[in-house]
């Protein structure tokens, strides 16, 4: 089972309990980004059309240019000075609503 928060992570794990799996018999682990998921994770966590949860990304007034610029930075390879930069000038900024 995957939890994406500590609510369902305790709701996973109250289920566990209530059908008698011992607590020395699950494993918690977590993820620090895609690359350290098998194929299979990658498929049951982030792909499946079933199970993913999509949400939207906005960037303020639309510009494509702007936003594929953005885009690159943040998750581009070989970008990491870029994207230090762009923290470090806006990283108090941020304004997040999952």
């Amino acid at each position: 089972a995957y939890a994406l928060d500590e609510g369902e992570l305790v709701a996973i794990l109250d289920k566990l309990r209530k059908e008698g799996v011992a607590e020395g018999k699950w494993n918690i682990s977590r993820f620090k980004g895609l690359g350290e998921m098998s194929a299979e994770q990658l498929w049951e966590t982030t792909l499946n059309p079933d199970t993913r949860r999509l949400l939207p990304v906005q960037l303020g007034k639309f510009d494509f240019g702007a936003t594929e610029n953005l885009i690159t930075k943040l998750m581009g390879k070989g970008e990491a000075a870029a994207r230090r930069e762009l923290m470090e000038l806006h990283g108090d900024a941020v304004e997040i609503d999952v």
